[in-house]
């Protein structure tokens, strides 16, 4: 695993790793923008809040889904799997490094659980 490529197999072979919050980065800052404008309590703040959830939830499924898929390609074309232990909260402590490593759509705790 690493920040270029979500996982190197022993082929060779390197799978990039997603960009799910890249794609709908934009259409989600604008939807919280919208929101952000919005009377608290009203009709139309309860709207914009659901499509907020909307943007994120899509995201969410997204990324799941590319996960389960890549693990599911690992498991059956593989008889063992080792995995690279990382220290993700030491890694995060790299200013340069923080937003790639804890923003990614990578999901590294969940790819090896």
């Amino acid at each position: 695993m690493s920040i270029t490529s979500l996982v190197t197999i022993s082929t060779g072979e390197k799978v990039a790793n997603p960009t799910h919050l890249k794609c709908h980065h934009k259409r989600l800052r604008m939807a919280q923008k919208s929101l952000s404008r919005k009377v608290k309590g009203s009709r139309n703040r309860d709207k914009a809040r659901c499509k907020v959830v909307r943007i994120h939830q899509q995201i969410t499924d997204s990324r799941k889904d590319h996960l389960h898929k890549l693990t599911i390609r690992l498991i059956r074309e593989n008889q063992t799997i080792t995995v690279e232990s990382l220290s993700v909260v030491n890694m995060v402590k790299n200013h340069q490094l923080a937003r790639a490593i804890s923003d990614s759509d990578a999901e590294w705790g969940e790819l090896v659980q």
